[in-house]
């Protein structure tokens, strides 16, 4: 018999907060880069179930004891169900024997730890003078990203584009009244210090002529072979950040451009001190955030943490 903790989507709103994601987010990628986590491969098909896709992501992070997967991917009809189109689950296995610990609804997590990411690029990567953010994309996952952006740094406006004007002038609005919808994808790339991509897509957004000197780019879409935001020109221009190098090349924007693939920082390289992050003022930077399952497994284990300090925690014998 094995005790498995279940603890909800709607628990992991109520008990994890951005700030948690963010600190968690910075100690797994230093763990990553000094080597006691590995990330592995992503396993993603298309069982033949409507539109859907379905993935398994999984790693293991030696410093902290943990093992395990997210199971979920991404099912188009679901908007019809009054459902988020995103679905998984995160189960976190026992590293010394293997028996099952945890069963954690993976939605919050996914969009927290997403968010922390592009915001942790920021904050490690973007001008300290950065006055003006931009959001391309305006779907499930866009406000997040904005929020987390702007607690990390202090912006004056924040710019919102998205393929459907509506949706970003309802994006903007959500943000204040320092928000409001940009023209084009161009006028809000020239117009901007930060710009964060938060879309699915398969051809790129904005041109590579509309990128100012200084810029930073948090480019969180990218996840599976074929997709990409970015001009390949900026891909060949930028100084180059990941969340995993392997990941990057194989699902990230940097698919684009294996010839670059010695010129991919590992960002928690920069957090230790081991990799230089932005050198100049006038550098244009570039942070791949692919989506690691071992960012599933730390937020998830967070939250267990957190959950049995306040007998938030349905426990199960299996």
């Amino acid at each position: 018999m094995s005790a498995v903790a279940l603890i909800s989507d709607a628990q992991c709103a109520k008990i994890l907060a951005p700030a948690d994601a963010l600190a968690c987010m910075r100690a797994l990628f230093a763990q990553m880069a000094a080597g006691e986590a590995d990330n592995f491969p992503v396993i993603r098909e298309r069982p033949g179930l409507g539109d859907c896709v379905y993935g398994i992501k999984s790693g293991v992070n030696r410093a902290s004891g943990l093992l395990g997967l997210k199971i979920g991917g991404y099912w188009p009809g679901n908007t019809t169900r009054g459902m988020a189109r995103h679905q998984s689950t995160v189960v976190l296995t026992d590293p010394e024997s293997g028996v099952p610990i945890a069963l954690v609804g993976g939605n919050v997590i996914t969009a927290l730890r997403t968010a922390a990411s592009a915001a942790l690029s920021v904050d490690v990567l973007a001008r300290r003078d950065a006055k003006v953010l931009g959001i391309i994309g305006a779907g499930g996952q866009a406000l997040w990203h904005a929020r987390a952006v702007l607690a990390v740094r202090d912006f004056d406006q924040v710019l919102v584009w998205n393929r459907t004007p509506e949706a970003a002038a309802r994006l903007a609005s959500a943000l204040g009244p320092h928000a409001r919808p940009a023209a084009t994808a161009d006028a809000l790339v020239s117009a901007c210090d930060v710009v964060v991509t938060i879309t699915g897509a398969t051809t790129p957004l904005f041109s590579a002529d509309a990128v100012r000197p200084g810029t930073h780019f948090a480019c969180m879409g990218s996840d599976t072979a074929g997709k990409g935001e970015t001009p390949d020109g900026l891909l060949r221009a930028a100084r180059l950040f990941v969340d995993s190098t392997a990941q990057a090349l194989t699902l990230g924007e940097c698919q684009r451009v294996p010839e670059r693939a010695e010129a991919l920082t590992p960002l928690g390289g920069v957090i230790l001190g081991r990799a230089p992050g932005r050198v100049s003022d006038d550098d244009v930077t570039l942070f791949d955030g692919t989506g690691l399952g071992l960012q599933d497994l730390a937020m998830a284990q967070l939250v267990l943490s957190k959950a049995s300090q306040t007998s938030e925690t349905t426990v199960v014998e299996i």
